[in-house]
């Protein structure tokens, strides 16, 4: 299979955005993170769009709509960019982080979304930069825990009701520094990691990261790449906050803590930055 990159002016990919998160965050995301791994591997590249299988749509699409009052101003110019960019919709793919999606048309485009908020679209990791790991390991004092905002979605409004008051659960609204965000996710068992605006979470992987079980809430499931990896392996998933003292029952610590070793190794072998893309090229070579 070749894939060809279509040009794209270079406003469209831009150096940064005006905001990072989560706070620790470099400025670098999943969509410049494909393009890396798709020109580390030449052998998938043409030149000439008439030999390639896909055509790839490279807009870092994150950093455009931030930087252009978060979707709402540069979409008419993006339109007209986008239509004079696509050769052939059916066969042109893109990677997108941002929760809204690409905001413009892209016709029949397939699209990798990271936050899906909806049915449509092929999951793929929301992923930021690593923490870093304590030099002394907290012991483990949780069942599970969440630190964040629990405002961008009903259901983290519910968890927070639910387990507020149980000593056996963390849970935290506010704002946190990243070192103490580390250490408590590290006293846990597992990460209650709700969907927040976007229908993914941050928090899912950063757990996996520090080998804890994350733990996904929301109406989505939206664990990329279930066809390849056994996510049922490393993590645990409920539609909703009313499920998760039930479903916790259910798993023993020795089983939890094996699970967050899994998760663990399925981060840095499967899933961290250089390591997901070759599940896209999976997807489009079926």
């Amino acid at each position: 299979m070749k894939i060809y990159i279509l040009k794209v002016p270079s406003k469209l990919q831009p150096a940064k955005k005006i905001t990072k998160y989560p706070k620790h965050n470099k400025d670098y995301g999943v969509e410049q993170d494909f393009l890396k791994y798709l020109t580390k591997h030449q052998k998938l590249i043409t030149d000439d769009p008439s030999k390639a299988k896909w055509h790839y749509l490279p807009i870092y699409w994150t950093r455009w709509h931030v930087n252009h009052n978060y979707g709402n101003n540069g979409t008419e110019e993006l339109q007209k960019i986008v239509n004079n960019t696509i050769i052939e919709s059916k066969k042109t793919f893109t990677i997108c982080q941002y929760d809204d999606g690409p905001v413009v048309n892209l016709y029949s485009t397939k699209l990798f979304l990271a936050s899906r908020k909806s049915y449509h679209g092929i999951d793929i990791p929301l992923l930021c930069s690593e923490h870093k790991i304590p030099f002394i390991i907290p012991k483990k004092r949780y069942l599970a825990s969440f630190m964040g905002r629990i405002s961008t979605h009903v259901c983290r409004k519910s968890m927070y009701d639910l387990l507020c008051d149980d000593p056996k659960y963390r849970v935290y609204d506010g704002d946190f520094e990243t070192n103490k965000f580390t250490k408590e996710i590290i006293s846990s068992y597992v990460a209650l990691c709700p969907r927040g605006y976007g229908g993914s979470s941050f928090r899912f992987y950063e757990a996996m990261q520090l080998g804890v079980v994350p733990l996904h809430i929301g109406d989505l499931d939206v664990r990329p790449f279930k066809k390849w990896i056994n996510w049922g392996k490393c993590s645990i998933y409920v539609k909703d906050a009313n499920q998760i003292k039930k479903t916790l029952d259910t798993y023993d610590q020795i089983r939890l803590l094996e699970m967050g070793r899994q998760a663990k190794i399925i981060y840095h072998s499967e899933i961290k930055y250089g390591k997901w893309g070759k599940y896209i090229i999976k997807v489009l070579n079926e």
